[in-house]
């Protein structure tokens, strides 16, 4: 019996420190400001967003949290603002893909509505290398160019390839090399265009998404980094 009550005891353990790893992701952080610098094919700086967050809320699952994404082109014009979700329990973080969408330059002029659907993707409290991750499938509505358009993102076949530094204009982490596939489908005047590429991220436990890069047939098309962290 002794010993059922200490497997018990351990496993609340377990949980409780679980539960602690929530509250350093800059996600979670009441009044936190991420600056997020987008990067064409040739590393120039072709805008930025940037996330506050707000309305931190632990619930009985966990801890969540609202955010308000404001993006900006290259000479810090205002083009759109949105919101989105953040959750974090136990088993790990449930990102906003929003957060995660990668830049590059075939659609930089691309300026997003407020309404989106809601979609994460999860990042497990024990991710291990060699891993497969779930993806996911964002839409959204859009203008360019003056011209409507619809958009559907798909992440898909992510897979935790390895571990590396990465150090950025706002600090040095520890981070997963995550690999996954991006399919974009636009739809424009009644047609669908599609655009395929692959990408990796770098994900750091305890903090967050640090930095994306995508690529078109091989070529870097666009990169996000974070450069700026006000909590």
């Amino acid at each position: 019996m002794k010993k059922g009550w200490c497997f018990i005891l351990m496993l609340l353990l377990a949980g409780s420190l679980s539960a602690q790893d929530c509250a350093g992701y800059y996600y979670l952080l009441n009044n936190a400001q991420v600056e997020m610098t987008m990067y064409d094919g040739s590393n120039a700086p072709v805008g930025k967003t940037i996330y506050k967050v707000s309305n931190v809320q632990k619930e009985a699952t966990g801890t969540t949290s609202n955010f308000t994404a404001t993006v900006y082109d290259k000479s810090d014009k205002m083009i759109t603002t949105s919101q989105g979700t953040f959750k974090c329990s136990g088993d790990g973080i449930a990102l906003d893909m929003k957060v995660g969408m990668p830049s590059f330059s075939q659609l930089k002029d691309l300026k997003m509505e407020a309404k989106t659907t809601n979609a994460f993707l999860n990042y497990p409290a024990n991710m291990q290398v060699g891993q497969d991750l779930k993806g996911g499938t964002f839409e959204m509505a859009g203008n360019m160019g003056g011209m409507d358009i619809g958009v559907a993102y798909t992440v898909s076949n992510r897979k935790v390839v390895g571990k590396e530094k990465i150090t950025t204009p706002a600090g040095s982490w520890n981070c997963y090399k995550i690999n996954y596939d991006l399919s974009f489908k636009m739809q424009m005047l009644g047609n669908s265009v599609p655009m395929d590429l692959t990408a990796t991220e770098w994900f750091a436990p305890g903090f967050g998404m640090v930095k994306t890069v995508s690529y078109k047939d091989g070529k870097e098309a666009g990169s996000t980094m974070i450069t700026s962290f006000k909590k």
